[in-house]
């Protein structure tokens, strides 16, 4: 390939095993497993010109086209200022990325999993109806190789188990609520799900609506995933410092968050779901702080932002990137898709205080478990409709609330961050405690 004009070029290549069991309405809904391989070509030109291609079908001829067609694209694209790959470097086993028994269960291993869920959600109280859930296996293998040596394989499995519920007695019927667990391993507890689930759904039952007011909200672990999480991710990744519409561009080393907050990147978490030894580029994966006791420190970046930027590669090339983007919806993930740049561990460190402990010292309130609505992409405002949350008056929890929104600036909120939970949670991409928010704008109903 060399010698037809190529600078450099890369393969990445996936092998997926995935098994789904879906639920509704207290039955299992879906049985699936399906199987998916195949191989991804980027291919640099003169004038840094890059092409993508690939194949899902694995035979030398299919993969020598998919390779001639990348090649073929690049002479025609248009020009990445300081596109780079990276070189070849030692890279830090990872451990606990691998469970030998997630392959080796069964559909029906599966499915048990998920009836677990449902009698345990139902059977902690009878007025729990599970609306539906989701558990996922699956087994996979992913590689790399490139012009400059680079030339790296993975073994991982990820489990999931995810159960939403209502709570109905009489007329009455509660909003749907959601637990869930990510895993590497076979490990899942669907019982404790599902009691969770269960306990969540009753305690909606008669919810009122509440006055506006501005003050104290705490956002519980699955809030600050979310949108808190995504608004995070769009000023920390360098493509958007490159764009210039990060809202922390040009901001490294000023205060940023209240001094409460550290965050870290840390792709080599021991069993954390997003864990990995390399990124999609074949970067060797590390922890990077980003924000220090408030302070912005770094941003996230791939080969080509960190050489554009003239800074540190943090290894966060990424086929697997999460967000709305229509696009990667239809084209799919791995080896169909190009890397962006997006965090693997995410991890706000948590306080010393339990979520409890931290609504105890609230006089008037809101407890916030899940809201609906997006981050703007850039302004990181927020106005969110609350889905799961709690009115808090002198220390107590005393009623959920009907209907309500939050609004404000997440880069606002946290400035205003007073207090962090001790109660980590481990989601797709991140690590998050709850926070303890002053001064948000609470809409009432």
């Amino acid at each position: 390939m060399e010698k037809q004009g190529a600078t450099l070029a890369e393969a990445f290549f996936t092998a997926v095993q995935t098994t789904d069991i879906g639920v509704r309405n207290s039955e299992i809904f879906t049985q699936n497993r399906a199987s998916d391989a195949g191989v991804g070509f980027r291919v640099s030109v003169k004038g840094n010109k890059v092409g993508f291609a690939c194949t899902n079908t694995i035979s030398e001829k299919s993969i020598n086209d998919a390779a001639q067609n990348a090649l073929h694209v690049s002479k025609v694209s248009s020009g990445i200022k300081d596109f780079a790959l990276p070189r070849a470097n030692s890279t830090k086993k990872v451990r606990g990325l691998f469970d030998p028994k997630v392959p080796e269960a069964s559909i029906e291993d599966v499915v048990n999993l998920a009836k677990r869920g449902i009698d345990a959600a139902e059977g902690f109280d009878k007025r729990v109806i599970v609306k539906t859930g989701r558990v996922s296996f699956m087994c996979g293998w992913r590689g790399v190789v490139n012009t400059l040596g680079v030339d790296l394989e993975e073994r991982e499995t990820k489990t999931l188990i995810y159960l939403g519920a209502s709570g109905k007695q009489n007329k009455e019927v509660t909003s749907s609520c959601a637990d869930f667990t990510f895993r590497r391993t076979i490990d899942l507890d669907p019982e404790a799900v599902g009691v969770n689930v269960a306990r969540m759904a009753i305690s909606l039952f008669q919810p009122k609506p509440v006055a506006s007011f501005q003050g104290s909200v705490t956002f519980g672990p699955e809030a600050v995933s979310y949108q808190l999480f995504d608004a995070l991710v769009d000023a920390l990744k360098g493509e958007t410092v490159v764009l210039g519409r990060s809202f922390w561009s040009k901001k490294t080393g000023e205060a940023v968050t209240s001094e409460n907050i550290t965050i870290e990147d840390n792709a080599l978490i021991e069993t954390g779901f997003s864990s990995r030894s390399f990124d999609d580029e074949g970067c060797p994966s590390q922890k990077t702080t980003l924000v220090k006791k408030g302070k912005l420190e770094s941003f996230l970046h791939n080969t080509t932002t960190a050489n554009l930027l003239k800074t540190n590669n943090t290894g966060n090339a990424s086929r697997y990137a999460g967000g709305m983007s229509m696009a990667r919806a239809i084209v799919g993930s791995g080896y169909r898709a190009k890397p962006e740049i997006y965090p693997s561990n995410l991890v706000i460190q948590p306080g010393r205080k339990s979520k409890e402990q931290i609504v105890s010292e609230i006089d008037k309130g809101v407890l916030v478990e899940s809201m609906a609505g997006f981050a703007q992409a850039g302004s990181g405002l927020i106005s969110a409709q609350l889905s799961t949350a709690f009115y808090i008056e002198k220390g107590e929890v005393k009623y959920p609330i009907k209907g309500g929104m939050v609004s404000g600036v997440a880069f606002d909120w946290f400035r205003q961050v007073s207090d962090i939970g001790n109660d980590s949670k481990q989601f797709a991409d991140s690590v998050m405690p709850s926070l303890r928010v002053e001064n948000v704008k609470v809409i009432g109903s």
